[in-house]
């Protein structure tokens, strides 16, 4: 049925008469593009004895035009990495798609804010969108969109900065040399430095299980520990003079930490003790990471990438090696099979390593920088992020893979 309407020069228009709408339908219902990429969708109206109704006009809304923004025709332009909901309404019915945006596939550079200095740790909120970078010189760099840009804090030191770990989207803690703990309980706008931890020791990593509850490593066998979110902290040594590099704990009892030399050393009551595990290597371990209490992960020098394994009466490291050529500083895994290694490599330059059965084999990644590679964070198995040597900072939201 059609309605004209009158104009004074004798011609009329007509336009539809929509009738009332039980439901309206998006396809596809989700869909993933490249930022630059261009995806179309379909709406379509049914009316109350669910015909398709033609010649309805849509409205359309991206859920996030940081992501990706829409037209009038329903064409969808990727815009940033992320995902967001796409919405469609029309005669007061509505529904959505989810649109997933991601950038170039493989590994590939980020714009680093770090004027040329190093970067040693990086550390991501779960939303894969904040996250942080600490390095040489006191540097903070924050992003609040997956990379794409990053900022400079001000961290109010000139040491070198090792470490950082969030326990909320606004709380965390950096640490590095000179006995410095930094914390900010405003997603680092203002950064504070401890006063209340007494140790001159260069600090190398810095983890917490709960938000009151965390241990920082450091040289000559350093263990610092809170269990009041850094209103106390406590000093352990382990038997050792050798630097520790890492530190990481299941929960608030178990824990690992690994240092120079191979020392890997274990504690079951919080870190109040801690003993020694014998010796599986000399080269010196960079970094561990601990998915449960019996699974743990660690990677060092000379390739060597320890893992725990687990026998009926207890849990014991064993020695495994991604290749000698591997100077390995930086490991993280997602899932409990799937894990990655950074460092550096005389052929490659930056070297990504990656594994899918739990360490057992080991191949290369294009890094896409000729610069050692010194941490990195992956939110999950696809979204990760590495930096290191010159303030380098790569990225990958296909889990390395094109």
């Amino acid at each position: 049925m059609l309605v004209g309407a009158s104009a004074g020069c004798g011609k009329s228009s007509v336009a539809p008469v929509i009738p009332p709408l039980s439901r309206v339908t998006l396809d596809p219902p989700l869909d993933t593009l490249r930022i630059g990429d261009v995806a179309s969708f379909v709406a379509t109206a049914y009316d109350m004895l669910g015909n398709a109704v033609s010649g309805v006009s849509f409205g359309w809304v991206s859920g996030n035009p940081g992501v990706f923004r829409v037209d009038r025709l329903g064409r969808v332009f990727g815009v940033g990495e992320g995902t967001a909901s796409l919405f469609v309404t029309a005669g007061g019915r509505s529904d959505t798609a989810l649109v997933t945006v991601f950038p170039d596939t493989g590994w590939f550079v980020q714009p680093s804010s770090a004027n040329g200095a190093d970067l040693f740790g990086v550390s991501f909120r779960p939303d894969g969108a904040t996250g942080w970078a600490v390095g040489e010189g006191g540097t903070i760099l924050k992003t609040a969109n997956a990379g794409a840009s990053w900022e400079m804090q001000a961290s109010h030191t000139a040491f070198n900065l090792h470490s950082v770990w969030f326990t909320s989207d606004l709380e965390g803690w950096a640490v590095g040399a000179g006995g410095t703990v930094l914390t900010t309980r405003n997603g680092g706008t203002l950064w504070t430095r401890l006063t209340n931890v007494n140790a001159g020791e260069v600090l190398m990593d810095v983890t917490f299980a709960a938000r009151d509850t965390g241990w920082v490593v450091g040289s000559n066998g350093t263990i610092l520990r809170t269990f009041d979110r850094g209103a106390h902290w406590s000093e352990t040594r382990l038997a050792t003079a050798f630097t520790l590099n890492g530190v990481a704990f299941a929960g608030t009892r178990d824990g690992w930490v690994v240092g120079d030399g191979g020392v890997i050393g274990g504690t079951h009551d919080r870190g109040l003790t801690w003993f020694v595990v014998p010796s599986l290597t000399s080269q010196p371990i960079k970094e561990v990471r601990r998915r449960s209490e019996a699974q743990a992960y660690a990677a060092g020098s000379q390739g060597v990438v320890p893992r725990t394994v687990s026998s009926p009466d207890s849990t014991a490291w064993q020695l495994r090696n991604a290749g000698s050529n591997f100077q390995l500083e930086g490991v993280s895994y997602p899932t409990d099979l799937i894990g990655y290694a950074v460092g550096a490599d005389a052929a490659l330059g930056g070297t990504v390593l990656r594994t899918d059965d739990g360490g057992n084999t080991w191949e290369v990644q294009a890094a896409h920088t000729g610069t050692r590679l010194n941490d990195v964070f992956f939110v999950d198995a696809l979204h990760g992020w590495a930096v290191g040597q010159g303030g380098a900072i790569v990225h990958t939201a296909r889990g390395g893979r094109r």
